[in-house]
């Protein structure tokens, strides 16, 4: 329930503050954006107001433009006291009625702010939230005419909601501000990591930067960046304030102690991906051993025989040299429920592989193996990893696949089921 605030009398009094908070870029090892976020002040009692009550309370008496226009000229002003300005960009809230609603002025206002203050454009980063507008053509005019004059264009609380991608065509957004929700606890979850991922991969292609939002874990930052963020915003670098400057200290400790962090991170998973291929080759060559002196068919039993020495395998297949599966894959689990043999049979008897990547790209490189990326398994849902192998059984072709579980991405999936079992 909102408390009674006066919000006409706040905005004819201009009672509000601009607080600031750092965005990072951990690859330049420094600051390089602040957002500015406003707060009401209550003309009778000096008490903060909470910037959700604030702006229901202007949208409730029909003045949300009037509050946004103050929020963004007070937030530009308030940039520029900032020591060396020049060297950092200012990300602002654009309240997106305006937008919707065709406003005239909607063109004019924020470059008029940014002129009354000797601002360049170019150092100002106009905030959307693209899933509250509803007029693509509106929304396309907009961008247009302030990606022309200079300014930045983001996109807020992107995955959120009812999110579309669409709206990236549309917009042609410059940083893409990827949501909370999908960030926290991204260290313990593949689902999450794979739809960042995603995102992270559609952002370079359409040559947008992204940035992480509401960080509060160090182990949350540190995935974000083995997945290729570029920014990093959040409670764990400093939280909201007015005077930003005289926290530089606190925040380049933390910086320097992500980076750290990282650095050891990066190293550990180059040893333990090592030692993993190592051991993936090392049950390769025992698999492939068994096709010497030996028809397809034993062939096949030697694999059924050997593969339950392995925990790391859970399933294992042939193809001939045109990509086909001439005989049933080998599986290493127990398979109870009907689901899982209809999903198993998918990938059965004479199958063609051949636009797979395990076996399209086998052709085109000059090692003998090829490993795909991590995926979750149709029928475990474990992390897995598939790895092909060229050989022969009595002088005719074949490529040998089997599907390791990658326990480095597995870990991190584990982890995560292991912590919604307990809850």
């Amino acid at each position: 329930m909102l408390r009674d605030i006066d919000i006409h009398n706040i905005i004819a009094e201009k009672n509000v503050v601009t607080l600031f908070q750092p965005v990072i870029s951990l690859r330049e090892k420094r600051i390089i954006a602040f957002e500015a976020l406003t707060r009401g002040i209550c003309s009778e009692t000096g008490a903060i107001i909470h910037p959700m009550e604030l702006f229901s309370a202007a949208k409730a008496e029909n003045c949300s433009t009037e509050l946004d226009r103050l929020c963004r000229k007070n937030a530009l002003k308030a940039f520029k006291t900032i020591p060396d300005h020049e060297k950092y960009i200012l990300f602002i809230n654009f309240d997106t009625t305006a937008i919707e609603a065709n406003d005239p002025d909607v063109k004019r206002i924020t470059q008029e702010y940014t002129d009354e203050q000797g601002l360049d454009y170019s150092s100002i980063s106009i905030e959307i939230v693209e899933s509250k507008i509803d007029n693509q053509d509106n929304l396309a005019d907009f961008v247009d005419h302030y990606r022309k004059l200079g300014y930045y264009v983001s996109l807020d609380d992107f995955g959120a909601m009812h999110s579309n991608m669409n709206r990236i065509i549309v917009s042609k957004p410059d940083i893409i501000k990827i949501d909370m929700e999908l960030i926290k606890d991204v260290h313990l979850n593949y689902y999450q990591q794979s739809i960042l991922s995603s995102i992270i991969d559609l952002a370079k292609k359409t040559g947008a930067l992204t940035l992480a939002e509401g960080l509060e874990a160090a182990e949350d930052i540190v995935t974000c960046y083995e997945l290729g963020i570029d920014l990093y915003q959040g409670f764990y670098f400093f939280r909201p304030c007015i005077d930003i400057q005289g926290n530089y200290p606190f925040i380049e400790t933390r910086i320097d102690y992500l980076v750290m962090l990282i650095k050891n991170k990066l190293k550990e998973n180059v040893l333990i991906r090592k030692n993993q291929h190592l051991s993936f080759d090392f049950i390769i060559n025992i698999l492939k051993e068994g096709a010497q002196d030996c028809d397809v068919e034993n062939y096949i039993k030697f694999l059924s025989q050997q593969i339950t020495n392995f925990d790391e395998i859970e399933r294992v297949f042939l193809l001939d040299e045109s990509g086909h599966q001439p005989f049933k894959s080998i599986s290493n689990i127990c398979i109870n429920s009907k689901k899982q043999r209809s999903f198993l049979m998918m990938h059965e008897y004479n199958a063609d592989h051949s636009l797979k990547d395990y076996f399209y790209y086998l052709d085109k490189i000059e090692s003998d193996r090829f490993y795909t990326e991590t995926y979750l398994s149709s029928v475990t849902g474990k992390v897995l990893r598939t790895m092909s192998s060229r050989m022969e059984i009595q002088s005719k072709k074949y490529v040998l696949c089997v599907e390791f579980v990658d326990t480095v991405s597995a870990q991190k999936h584990y982890n995560r089921s292991a912590g919604e079992l307990k809850r």
